[in-house]
């Protein structure tokens, strides 16, 4: 461990991770655990502690109070039941079974809070190489870099090796005297638990810190020229070098096809083996050739693997394919399809002729016309890789837009990369950067510093104001748009202490954030338009149904007040004195109304039919009328 440079958090960081917990912060670690998991030795469920929080937080927080004050709590509290889950069907070996720790549920809770704490800071300490359980970093970044990378050394036509090792039993194995030594080398963390179990909260968190040794360990393996990495550049300029990539326990690493970078590879998975006590299993890693390599076999048997090939597959995509071959994403296909329930729709299975029950087109309609609200493939697609170039703008900092910005160039501003002009590969962003011209129409740019407007604007004075400068005369066509261009930017200031920024124009604060990724329609009441749709509203609160309310009252004669719930109007509906028959209609008016209501609000939804208050009346005394008569 001695000589890794491991990242650091600071002094004010460190003690925010110490400081008391509070009833808030708790609560909803409480409420963000699911309540349907099965319980621990005590029995009690999550679900359970959710529902007696009001009466049960006194003594929840004292527990946790204890546990900050004295670093210890009642030792029985973190025994569990440990369930063997099989793998695979007819599971009989031992490493067949995964164990699941079924943890008391005041532990979880605690583990909740700390992992809840752990999950800011880890991702100040830990290496942009790895991507697993690091908030704002996503699976799909390690799938694009690793896929440019080997279409650069494809491209070079090197010779070059890409190993992917699996790590066996990354729970069990891990040890926690090295975790510990880990963690204090990153300075502030705390010793809460004696292991990693699996349905830990803390674990995931755990785990990761401890796998940046691995990470160190290339990453000054690459310093020392013993790995090369791979080099991804323009033509011009020195690129990004991309060393490894972990995920999990899925491990990539990026060499020359060189014996002796295979040696030290070995080495450097002997070393870490030996502090953390996690192995590599030797018989689900491989070594993959990039390009031309001859001896292969000679390198993989230096690091103890298999030899594979490219095309396969990293992190469920495909890696190292032509993404313009159908045939590649056959795999992928094959597993949607097992999960798509289309059939039931079509009548039958894939292998079945059968009339289709409804149309496709029909099911992707929103559900407001009827439909089921399903997606469009086609259309996802497009507006996820769309959302990449939103992401290149405004994920400066990330691995994944250094590398790609190192491959492609940027245009002026560094809003978008240049035109990619090279011929498909096994690279993802060409088909990427095309999609970028949907978004110009839906963004606007907020300027600050650094903007190319600057030279538009004098500094001098104390707000600043816009002194545009023209290389040449105009013509008189253009006069017309300078004077529109001046206009627009009138009322507009350039703020030097402000980042340039690209700004979403569907959002009051220019975000797009991963829940507004998709205009959810609102639920909206189908009879008046106006608000939200809901049992209570359609059948008594919405004013097109109470014009049948006030017709009833009006017949029978009734001044009455109307409760604001379904519940409350039948509880309290009665009879009066209304005589016998009478009361037998009366006591069936509601079931009448809501009968109507619904009626009319289906025809709307689905048969495309125009709100007709007539049409409602009609339809309530008709079904009234038939009542009556039985």
């Amino acid at each position: 461990m001695e000589g890794l440079d491991f990242n650091r958090i600071d002094g004010e960081v460190a003690a925010r991770l110490e400081e008391a917990f509070t009833e808030e912060e708790v609560f909803s670690a409480l409420s963000n655990l699911n309540g349907d998991k099965a319980p621990g030795l005590d029995g009690f469920s999550l679900s359970f502690w959710q529902f007696s929080w009001d009466f049960a937080k006194e003594e929840i927080m004292g527990f946790l109070k204890e546990f900050h004050e004295h670093g210890r709590f009642i030792r029985s509290l973190n025994s569990t039941f440990l369930v063997l889950v099989p793998k695979k069907a007819g599971a009989e070996d031992l490493r067949d079974f995964r164990p699941i720790s079924l943890a008391r549920g005041l532990y979880k809770l605690l583990a909740k809070v700390l992992a809840n704490r752990l999950k800011k800071v880890v991702g100040k300490v830990v290496s942009s190489a790895q991507n697993a359980f690091v908030e704002e970093r996503q699976i799909l970044d390690t799938a694009l870099i690793a896929n440019e990378a080997i279409d650069s050394m494809l491209k070079r036509n090197e010779s070059e090796v890409l190993c992917k090792l699996d790590i066996e039993k990354i729970y069990d194995h891990l040890n926690w005297n090295f975790l510990l030594l880990v963690m204090q080398r990153m300075a502030g963390f705390f010793n809460s638990s004696r292991g990693l179990r699996k349905g830990d909260p803390l674990s995931p968190y755990l785990f990761v810190i401890g796998m940046e040794a691995l990470s160190r360990l290339i990453l000054r393996a690459v310093r020392g020229g013993f790995l090369s990495g791979c080099r991804i550049k323009r033509r011009s300029g020195n690129g990004a070098v991309v060393s490894h990539f972990l995920f999990a326990d899925d491990t990539l690493v990026f060499c020359d096809a060189s014996q002796d970078q295979m040696v030290y590879l070995s080495w450097v998975l002997m070393w870490f083996e030996a502090i953390s006590g996690l192995r590599i299993n030797l018989d689900k890693s491989k070594i993959l050739s990039v390009g031309r390599v001859e001896n292969l076999e000679v390198l993989a048997l230096e690091v103890g693997c298999k030899v594979g090939r490219l095309p396969t597959s990293y992190l469920g995509i495909p890696l190292g394919a032509n993404h313009k071959s159908v045939a590649v994403w056959d795999g992928v296909e094959e597993r949607f399809r097992k999960r798509l329930a289309m059939d039931f729709l079509w009548g039958g299975g894939a292998l079945e002729r059968k009339p289709h029950l409804v149309k496709w087109d029909t099911v992707c309609l929103d559900k407001r016309k009827g439909g089921l609200g399903v997606r469009r493939l086609s259309t996802l697609n497009r507006a996820l890789l769309c959302k990449w170039n939103w992401r290149f703008v405004n994920e400066r900092e990330t691995l994944w837009r250094r590398v790609i910005s190192r491959k492609f160039g940027e245009e002026e501003g560094g809003w978008y990369t240049r035109d990619v002009r090279e011929g498909f590969g096994v690279g993802f962003w060409k088909d990427i950067r095309k999609e970028g011209a949907l978004l110009q129409n839906k963004v606007v740019f907020s300027v600050g510093n650094e903007a190319w407007l600057e030279e538009l604007w004098d500094h001098s004075g104390e707000e600043g104001v816009w002194s545009p400068s023209f290389s040449r005369p105009f013509n008189d066509w253009e006069v017309e748009e300078v004077e529109r261009l001046l206009l627009t930017i009138r009322g507009r200031k350039l703020n030097p202490l402000l980042e340039d920024r690209m700004q979403w124009k569907e959002t009051k604060d220019g975000f797009l954030e991963i829940q507004k990724r998709g205009r959810f329609l609102a639920n909206t009441c189908f009879l008046c338009c106006e608000e939200e749709e809901s049992i209570d509203h359609i059948l008594i609160q919405c004013f097109r149904a109470r014009v049948l309310w006030e017709l009833l009252f009006a017949l029978f004669g009734v001044t009455w007040v109307l409760p604001f719930l379904v519940k409350d109007t039948l509880s309290g509906w009665c009879g009066f004195n209304l005589g016998k028959k009478r009361r037998k209609v009366w006591k069936a008016a509601p079931l009448c109304i809501f009968w109507a209501v619904w009626k009319e609000r289906n025809m709307i939804a689905f048969d495309n039919k125009e709100l007709s208050i007539h049409r409602l009346k009609n339809s309530f005394v008709t079904f009234g009328c038939g009542l009556s008569r039985l």
